[in-house]
């Protein structure tokens, strides 16, 4: 396993660290994280994700955008800015591969469908907690979509627009963070998305 930190500069004026963990040489298996606004990489969801692709023979590319890098708060008329910082970083890895999958939460959600849309390779998709804005992008690139039954911010009413072929997944009680107030219950979702994550990468 080699770790390599791809430094990139970033709208906000400090460079990127992201963090690039390479299975082993010739690898073709690609895992890239998204985090959310306020849900970096590595926060439980997230965190399993990764460790969960690296256990499955992928390489493994950690996002921070630029904004938490300088940490500073996001304007939502700068996610456009975030989207250009990502697509930066995802380029200078993501043509040496032919198996990618995008992993996202919240707000990463809508980053993972603006850097895909800017990508000629094929990319499969799990999206973690999406939000409104992100409906047109799981519709157009399909994948696993996952939310908490206590999300605020998404529901089924938003999941019912979502086209029948993507895979939908509710857990039951669980926040926007995928998690409960009970400890316990927390442990048990982190265990079902795990699962959830090595079902889909094998």
């Amino acid at each position: 396993m080699k770790l390599e930190i791809l430094n990139v500069p970033s709208f906000w004026g400090v460079e990127m660290k992201q963090k690039y963990y390479q299975n082993h040489e010739g690898n073709k298996k690609l895992v890239v994280l998204f985090p959310g606004q306020n849900y970096p990489c590595n926060k439980p969801t997230l965190h399993f994700a990764g460790t969960s692709a690296i256990q499955s023979g992928f390489d493994l590319l950690i996002l921070e955008y630029g904004y938490q890098a300088a940490r500073a708060d996001l304007n939502r008329d700068e996610v456009r800015r975030v989207v250009e910082d990502s697509y930066v970083s995802v380029k200078q890895v993501v043509h040496e591969y032919n198996q990618v999958v995008f992993i996202s939460k919240s707000l990463g959600t809508i980053i993972a469908g603006e850097v895909h849309e800017k990508l000629d390779v094929p990319i499969k998709h799990i999206f973690l907690t999406p939000i409104k804005e992100t409906i047109p992008y799981v519709n157009k690139f399909n994948g696993i979509v996952v939310y908490g039954t206590k999300d605020q911010a998404f529901n089924e009413e938003l999941a019912s627009e979502i086209n029948k072929e993507n895979e939908i997944i509710a857990i039951i009680n669980a926040n926007h963070s995928l998690e409960t107030n009970d400890v316990e219950e927390s442990i048990g979702i982190l265990k079902k998305l795990v699962k959830i994550y090595m079902h889909f990468l094998k």
